[in-house]
């Protein structure tokens, strides 16, 4: 199946639509029964379409303050400082992505989803399928940010890997192994390390809170006792005294 094939429908602006089968494609109307369903079938088509897709903007009703209104949108969807920089001073359209891949293109292809005014389904009500670059091929989809996913198993796998002192990149290619390709291992070695960060960060919230729990005890325990503790912007313990 050809789904990555590109079609250029425009030789002035050049535009690629995904070659997905008719099955798979959003369509005005469909029904989901909620947010989450309903972005998780778009990146769905997303991957098979060769983009990244990600949560936009959405709207709330005013007297409720519930969100009725919700807008997914390709990964290239505005633009970088740079390049808006550079289309505010020439007063004409951005620069168009070159050398680096993560460059937005101001890619208008976008997916809304609004509320049933009496019921709780989300309804498609716009689609625009174009891209105006380049989409991922088969073999480079995977590695797309919203392809990417650390599973509960695999978390737990290289849990047991770092207990067993196994670096970072040897987890990967270990993980390769298990899976048959890294295609299909479904998250990057960054992606492992990333929650390897957290799991410290985790780590280190939990023993601050121990020690803060253990000085409160001593202090009923002796109204001479005195602590201090000082935390860093984000609300992080950075120092005790």
């Amino acid at each position: 199946m050809s789904f990555l094939a590109m079609e250029e429908i425009n030789t002035d602006d050049q535009m690629y639509v995904p070659q997905v089968v008719d099955e798979r494609k959003p369509k005005i109307g469909m029904r989901f029964a909620s947010i989450d369903e309903a972005f998780s079938f778009y990146n769905q088509y997303a991957r098979q379409a060769g983009f990244s897709a990600r949560l936009n903007n959405s709207k709330k009703n005013k007297i409720t303050n519930e969100v009725v209104w919700k807008q997914f949108v390709c990964f290239k969807e505005g633009y970088t400082d740079e390049i808006q920089s550079s289309k505010k001073l020439r007063g004409d359209q951005p620069i168009r992505e070159r050398a680096r891949g993560g460059v937005r293109t101001g890619c208008k292809s976008k997916l809304t989803i609004v509320k049933e005014q009496t019921g709780s389904n989300w309804i498609i009500s716009t689609f625009i399928e174009n891209h105006n670059h380049q989409l991922s091929t088969p073999s480079k989809v995977h590695l797309l940010r919203s392809h990417r996913s650390v599973s509960t198993a695999k978390k737990a796998l290289t849990q047991q890997f770092a207990k067993a002192n196994v670096p970072t990149y040897q987890q990967m290619r270990l993980l390769e192994i298990e899976y048959g390709w890294d295609e299909h291992v479904g998250c990057t070695e960054r992606d492992i390390r990333n929650f390897e960060k957290e799991q410290r960060d985790e780590q280190k919230g939990f023993n601050a809170e121990t020690l803060i729990e253990f000085f409160e005890s001593e202090k009923e325990k002796n109204s001479d006792f005195f602590f201090s503790y000082e935390t860093d912007s984000e609300g992080r313990f950075c120092r005790c005294f």
